[in-house]
C-alpha cells in the first residue's frame, strides 16, 4: 500500500519527500528562585516543526521545483497533509535549493511551521471523501469543491478513469 502523498494547499508531491522530520516539543519557563535551585513550568504545546529533504528527478523536475517554489511564495497558511498525519495549518516557513539543478535532478530541504492560535493546535479534520454519483469526471469534481484538478488526481492514484470514475467510487478531497 502506498502511503498518501505529502501535500500543501494546492501542492502535491509526485513523491513523498525521502526525509520528512516532525518535531514536537513543548514551551518551558526556567525561573530563578532566590536562594533555591529555580523552577521549570511548562507553559503548554510548541507548535509542530516539520522539516526535510527530498529530490525532484527525470526531465521535468526543474518544473517541479517552480510549482513547489510557487507555493513557498503564495504565503499564508494552509492545511498540511503528512503521510500518517491528520493535515493541519502550517505555514511553509523555508525552502532551500541544495546545489545546483541538474537536468535532471534538483535537491531541496524544506520547513513548515504549525499554525496555531493561541497555543492550541489549528488541527483540521480531513474533508470526507465524496462519493461519485456517476456520470462526471474528476475535472467536474475539483470545479466544484475548488480545488486543483492535478490535487485531486495526485491524491487519487486508485481512480483508473479520471474521465469516468464509477458510480459509488470514493474520491480523497485535499
Amino acid at each position: 500500500m502506498n502511503p498518501r502523498p505529502m501535500s500543501y494547499g494546492g501542492y502535491v508531491w509526485p513523491r513523498n519527500p525521502a526525509q520528512i522530520r516532525v518535531e514536537r516539543a513543548k514551551n518551558v519557563a526556567q525561573f530563578k528562585v532566590p536562594g533555591g535551585p529555580g523552577a521549570v513550568q511548562e507553559t503548554g504545546a510548541a507548535p509542530l516543526r516539520v522539516s526535510g529533504a527530498g529530490r525532484f528527478t527525470g526531465p521535468g523536475c526543474r518544473e517541479e521545483l517552480a510549482r513547489l517554489s510557487a507555493a513557498f511564495s503564495a504565503g499564508g497558511a494552509g492545511p498540511l497533509r503528512l503521510p500518517g498525519m491528520e493535515p493541519f495549518a502550517a505555514v511553509f516557513a523555508a525552502l532551500t535549493l541544495k546545489g545546483e539543478p541538474g537536468p535532471d535532478r534538483a535537491d531541496y530541504e524544506f520547513l513548515f511551521l504549525e499554525d496555531a492560535e493561541d497555543g492550541e493546535s489549528a488541527r483540521r479534520e480531513p474533508p470526507e471523501p465524496y462519493v461519485c454519483g456517476g456520470g462526471e469526471t474528476l475535472w467536474d469534481i475539483a470545479a466544484a469543491r475548488g480545488v486543483p484538478v492535478d490535487a485531486l488526481l495526485a491524491l487519487n492514484p486508485q481512480v483508473e478513469w479520471p474521465d469516468a470514475p464509477a458510480a459509488g467510487e470514493e474520491v480523497a478531497l485535499p
